[in-house]
């Protein structure tokens, strides 16, 4: 895939990878979503929670645009992130662990508030934000067109384990 060339591409790759998931899920029963479907036990519901948090994290991460109302999203466990560079796979196991007991339901809606959130987020950055590194970069530290992109990339990433919650592929 091409890497995108404006704001409003990006928009819509996320979109449509985000109307991919919620599509997929759409015929599932809550009782199918909370059924342990990949080979390491996860369920639907532990997928949603889990790019939910991550979700979440961007944006905490990303500086706040003062020229939108999005109320700032708080990030569970933000707490327990080690202080190290390499701590992706030991808080998809932390949050995997928080989300547990939560009900479905709630892990919908957060799901549902935060996809609507970062796309609004992601709507009013620029082509400058994601690529230069004395702009939004300096300021987070890192840079940031992977932290975006990535968004439609792990989504689209996970089409072959999808298919696997779901029955069919997307």
């Amino acid at each position: 895939m091409d890497a995108p060339h404006s704001i409003a591409e990006i928009v819509t790759r996320i979109e449509r990878a985000m109307q991919r998931v919620t599509q997929a899920m759409h015929p599932l029963s809550p009782a199918q979503m909370l059924e342990p479907r990949l080979s390491d036990g996860r369920s639907v519901k532990d997928v949603l929670a889990h790019l939910t948090w991550w979700d979440q994290w961007l944006l905490v991460t990303l500086p706040a645009d003062q020229n939108t109302r999005i109320k700032p999203s708080i990030l569970p466990l933000a707490d327990q992130i080690p202080p190290t560079d390499h701590w992706a796979d030991e808080m998809n196991a932390k949050v995997h662990i928080h989300n547990q007991r939560r009900e479905l339901s709630v892990i919908e809606a957060e799901f549902a508030a935060v996809r609507k959130h970062l796309l609004e987020r992601v709507s009013q950055m620029s082509i400058d934000d994601l690529y230069d590194p004395d702009g939004m970069a300096a300021i987070i530290c890192q840079p940031v067109a992977p932290l975006i992109l990535g968004i439609y990339e792990h989504l689209r990433n996970m089409r072959t384990n999808w298919s696997r919650f779901v029955g069919r592929s997307w």
